[in-house]
């Protein structure tokens, strides 16, 4: 397969956007607040990005072996009708999981003889590896299979084997029967609104052209592994490709937003473990999951800066030469957050509290055992949160 299925089928998602289009709706505020001049045409925003940027782009993309072409767009038309379409989800008997296999599938060949006799029916499934991401289709008629690209998540998988089966599988003026196990995707299609992902907009342009052709086409929800033939088919079908499979470049802008984010994060947590506050304070849980446990930017910010001993006390302000005074009047010794929370005489009895509610045996620790133990679950996190106001601290 030396040549791309484009030059055999055109793209299913034909591009509205450049690479400062489609994704500029996500990127434009970094890059006003970065000082980048937008200028607007009617209906839409463009942003002149400076060299350094521009270039930084490329990088990205050819670091995800795509270009902007690929990324998809939204529809040439826009259409928000939440009832695009007949989607069942939970109206069927054999829509239960917890059924024998047996029985969902005698009853769905019951329910399909009873409610489609006339449907065309095709099943579609998207599949993702450690090799491959694909997709499949599979009708009475003829199959398809396809690699997509590696960073799009099984979501986006599942939706575009639908869209391609739209595409592929013409029947002119018969009603068709789409077999799907993705609870998901379907559901998503059901809530149809302006903030869904693109590709599930995209979808539903494709199926509303197909209504306009006076063809009625119905989604149905299938529950996967549950012995149902037309889904097992295609199941096995997307399992099947390999590298030397059909490639088709398609990339959705939320699975590569995904990508950057767990990227960052990797850097960031990459990037600790090489500071000095690592050989400091040691492990700790990530900002993101400390966050879910404080209750408010307030509470962010004061564990942030009990971290890195940024917390405003008069040791810290004397360094800068904000305070005459470095010194505790009670101890005598540079009144910073270690001695405070740690030694002072001064809270000598809410210390003990706190060492009681947070399991601390020893009376004598580091800051670092502190912060472990104040830090190792919700619980914990909120004991010291609402305690470390009986301290003098800012």
């Amino acid at each position: 397969m030396a040549k791309r299925i484009e030059q055999w089928y055109p793209p299913i998602f034909p591009l509205e956007w450049s690479l400062y289009g489609s994704l500029q709706s996500d990127m434009q505020l970094q890059f006003t607040r970065r000082g980048h001049d937008l200028f607007h045409t009617p209906g839409r925003i463009y942003s002149q990005l400076v060299e350094k940027d521009a270039e930084s782009l490329r990088i990205t993309f050819r670091n995800l072996s795509c270009i902007p072409d690929h990324i998809i767009s939204l529809p040439i038309f826009p259409h928000s009708n939440p009832n695009i379409c007949e989607i069942f989800l939970k109206d069927f008997y054999f829509q239960n999981k917890e059924l024998p296999s047996s029985v969902i599938s005698s009853d769905f060949i019951e329910c399909i003889q009873i409610f489609s006799p006339n449907h065309f029916i095709i099943a579609t499934h998207g599949s993702k590896s450690h090799c491959h991401t694909s997709i499949a289709g599979f009708s009475c008629l003829q199959q398809f299979c396809y690699r997509i690209h590696p960073l799009n998540s099984v979501f986006t998988a599942e939706v575009l084997a639908i869209c391609q089966a739209l595409d592929e599988f013409v029947i002119p003026e018969t009603d068709i029967l789409i077999l799907s196990d993705s609870l998901s995707a379907l559901s998503s299609l059901k809530n149809l609104s302006f903030h869904s992902p693109k590709v599930i907009q995209r979808l539903a342009a494709k199926i509303h052209i197909r209504k306009n052709l006076n063809q009625n086409i119905a989604l149905l929800w299938v529950p996967g592994h549950s012995g149902v033939s037309w889904n097992e088919k295609a199941d096995s079908i997307a399992k099947q490709v390999s590298d030397f499979s059909p490639y088709i470049d398609w990339i959705a802008s939320e699975d590569i937003f995904s990508h950057l984010k767990k990227q960052s994060l990797q850097i960031t947590e990459e990037n600790y473990h090489k500071s000095k506050y690592q050989l400091l304070i040691g492990n700790f849980p990530d900002i993101l999951t400390i966050s879910k446990w404080t209750g408010n930017r307030v509470q962010d910010r004061l564990i942030a800066r009990i971290i890195s001993k940024t917390i405003t006390t008069p040791g810290l302000l004397s360094r800068f030469n904000l305070h005459p005074d470095p010194l505790c009047r009670v101890c005598n010794e540079i009144n910073d957050i270690s001695h405070i929370l740690l030694r002072c005489q001064k809270y000598a009895p809410v210390r003990a509290i706190i060492w009681r509610k947070l399991n601390i045996v020893s009376a004598n620790i580091t800051y670092d055992v502190l912060l472990s133990h104040a830090l190792v679950n919700k619980n914990h996190l909120l004991i010291f949160v609402q305690t470390l106001k009986y301290f003098d601290i800012d």
